[in-house]
């Protein structure tokens, strides 16, 4: 009889534990699963970070813009800033990071065949401009002059960035690009150090963003050349599918089409694509 009720008492303790540990766990679990909820919120990124990929040409609007959707968020952003190729390229091998800007919506191509763009938005003109040291020494006032003997051209890389692929499609289809090539001192993997060839006189004349002269208007200047008006490019924003914080990287995303981002993508000298 003594050996029924010891029996009976270890079971009953032994029962007890197993539902406490079970209270424990499950108020545990309850209290994980509510916070997780909430951190996974898109709108509360603090103590968070994203990987930003993006063109070197569009550095400065896209860190004034990611600095304002910090300050509302404490969201941390790491960029990388580079040609093209060059961010494709490493998206394509790394499969990390969360936001791409490129120059143009086409170099988006190579990292959506690999099913890595989960989300885009068109989100400015990139428009592009014949550029000069400011006095215009070599005297370009037309896309012709640019195979003139002795003058000095500076064009971006065309396997390298999209400026550089424009420049040559704009001068191959008005049949100077070979004349042009014979000049062509540089090429360049982005369109941030054809400013420096220009701005330093190593260079007459570049082919460059419209937002690269507004950075340098000081320094440059501007010669009309109407056959460029039909090369204007699209810059779109795009989340990476590989992105392991995908609402949080959608919200920034759209934080770069929103009126705020474009009154600063303006003042870079931007235009907003109509939406």
């Amino acid at each position: 009889m003594r050996v029924s009720k010891s029996v009976t008492l270890l079971l009953g303790l032994l029962l007890f534990g197993v539902l406490a540990l079970a209270g424990c766990g499950s108020g545990k679990g309850q209290d994980q699963e509510g916070r997780a909820g909430t951190d996974n919120k898109a709108g509360n990124a603090a103590g968070r970070s994203l990987v930003v990929y993006s063109g070197a040409g569009l550095k400065n609007p896209v860190e004034e813009i990611g600095a304002a959707f910090q300050a509302q968020t404490g969201l941390k952003l790491t960029y990388t800033f580079g040609g093209a190729a060059q961010l494709n390229n490493q998206i394509l091998l790394s499969k990390q990071g969360d936001v791409y800007l490129p120059g143009d919506i086409a170099e988006l191509k190579p990292v959506k065949e690999k099913d890595l763009v989960a989300w885009e938005k068109n989100v400015v003109y990139h428009i592009p401009v014949l550029a000069v040291p400011k006095g215009n020494p070599a005297g370009i006032h037309r896309l012709a002059d640019l195979g003139r003997p002795g003058v000095k051209v500076a064009l971006g890389d065309p396997q390298a960035n999209p400026i550089g692929k424009l420049a040559d499609q704009l001068l191959q289809k008005h049949g100077l690009l070979e004349t042009v090539n014979k000049n062509v001192v540089v090429r360049t993997p982005t369109a941030n150090e054809l400013v420096v060839y220009l701005s330093t006189r190593q260079a007459d004349a570049a082919v460059i963003w419209e937002e690269n002269y507004q950075g340098a208007k000081d320094k440059l200047e501007v010669v009309p050349v109407p056959e460029l008006k039909d090369y204007v490019k699209t810059v779109p924003v795009a989340v990476l599918s590989c992105s392991q914080e995908k609402a949080t990287a959608r919200q920034l995303a759209e934080f770069f089409t929103s009126p705020a981002a474009y009154q600063i993508w303006q003042k870079w000298g931007y235009k907003p694509v109509s939406q």
